[in-house]
């Protein structure tokens, strides 16, 4: 499909930005939590859970890889179902990855940031200061974002790399306080109990998918995209198994009085009473950090959408000078405010577990699909070995992910999809009336 508005992006990114948007987004608040939560459930065994997600997680990121470098248009998710499947799964595909998804978890991000400011500023609990923090951290990376997406980057890097650079500090001074006892196994783990923690997990490890949205925006994103997106993957896996095992190594069974802080608890151990704001500021940080990478990749979705006709043309337009998607960026700020601000978006989180592994099944598919039907292609393709086998596992890990989802959020997902096929068709109907 031609997008001439596509031609005027400018292409900026590289393979460092596709991998500091994986870390950026999979490194987020919840990385602060999880070592606690999955040892009160696997105890000295637990790096088996975070085995088996990086298992999933590498080979549906190979997945992606294959596809993104088959399809060079901007969108990601969205746009390799709408290649793969048609107009139809493709204007699903498009309000359920920046609305379901993407909007809906940075209203979420934002009332994070406001409530771990709230610990150290009560006036945070508050709803005037939390709007004034939010208009403020919004109009931060709208106003880059619009200046270019190397602008956003530059921000997205910085925080990235505070994060990543306190994560590996706290690894360095950790790694001489750890004792063996509280790593070595005492027996295998119940086979259930690998799976409730690896449930737990794996959706900390998603989500890095983002990072291919920007590909219209890419040099050589035939090599950038795949090439970085499995390198930040197995960087977030490196990083999440490390951190874990020192925290074990360090606190052991101190973890199950700890299960809010663990960090927190660690830093303690390490520094003293003084690192707990320190590991506040970096919390803070972390979460900013991933909402940022996820404002400035949804806004290239709405634009894709937009481009390809599904969705209102205004939202493609291109500012004159900046060569970004203005208006889409704007738009969705605005959005994200609204529903930071008003808590709407709280009734509508059940959404955003199903449609990502809705999603991230479509991706699959397509996946097989293209291998299918396109068999003299590009030897310069990224291809992925043993493909076929990679991605079943991939399909039927995340289909046993699927059904641990509560009926309540199968049956909010299953509606709104179903709402948006009748959308796509009445609209339809009324642009072939009009014209």
């Amino acid at each position: 499909m031609s997008r001439s508005s596509e031609k005027e992006l400018k292409k900026d990114l590289g393979i460092w930005d596709v991998i500091t948007n994986v870390l950026s987004i999979s490194i987020g608040s919840g990385i602060f939590l999880l070592p606690a939560l999955v040892y009160v459930i696997l105890g000295h065994g637990s790096i088996l859970a975070y085995i088996a997600c990086g298992l999933i997680f590498l080979s549906l990121g190979l997945c992606f890889g294959e596809v993104s470098s088959r399809i060079d248009d901007t969108g990601g998710v969205y746009v390799y179902i709408e290649r793969a499947f048609g107009p139809v799964a493709g204007f699903v595909a498009n309000i359920l990855y920046w609305f379901g998804v993407s909007a809906l978890a940075c209203a979420a991000l934002l009332n994070a940031m406001a409530d771990i400011a709230s610990t150290a500023f009560p006036a945070f609990e508050e709803f005037g200061p939390r709007f004034i923090l939010f208009t403020l951290v919004l109009g931060v990376i709208t106003f880059l974002s619009i200046r270019g997406i190397k602008n956003g980057m530059t921000l997205i890097k910085i925080l990235t790399g505070i994060k990543v650079f306190a994560i590996l500090a706290l690894l360095v001074f950790g790694i001489s306080s750890i004792q063996i006892e509280n790593i070595s196994w005492q027996g295998f783990p119940e086979f259930p109990k690998i799976g409730e923690a690896s449930l737990l997990l794996i959706f900390a490890f998603l989500g890095g998918e983002l990072s291919l949205v920007s590909t219209g925006e890419m040099k050589n994103p035939k090599r950038t995209a795949p090439l970085g997106f499995v390198l930040g993957i197995i960087g977030v896996i490196f990083i999440f198994c490390c951190l874990h095992l020192v925290v074990q190594g360090v606190l052991g069974d101190q973890l199950i009085e700890n299960q809010e802080a663990p960090l927190a608890e660690l830093a303690k151990n390490i520094a003293g009473e003084s690192a707990f704001f320190l590991l506040l500021t970096v919390s803070f940080i972390a979460v900013w950090s991933t909402f940022s990478s996820i404002f400035v990749m949804k806004t290239r979705v709405l634009y894709a959408g937009s481009a390809d006709g599904l969705t209102p043309s205004v939202f493609s337009s291109i500012h004159p000078k900046f060569k970004t998607p203005v208006v889409a960026i704007v738009f969705l700020a605005i959005l994200d405010l609204i529903l930071a601000a008003s808590g709407s978006f709280r009734f509508l989180l059940v959404l955003v577990t199903v449609a990502s592994i809705l999603m991230y099944l479509g991706v699959i598919l397509a996946f097989f699909k293209f291998r299918l039907i396109r068999k003299n292609e590009d030897q310069n393709l990224f291809k992925v070995p043993l493909g076929y086998i990679v991605g079943t596992f991939a399909f039927v890990s995340l289909i046993w992910i699927l059904f641990q989802s509560s009926s309540k959020e199968l049956w909010a997902s299953l509606i709104f999809i179903l709402s948006l096929t009748l959308l796509y068709f009445i609209r339809k109907f009324v642009r072939k009336r009009i014209s």
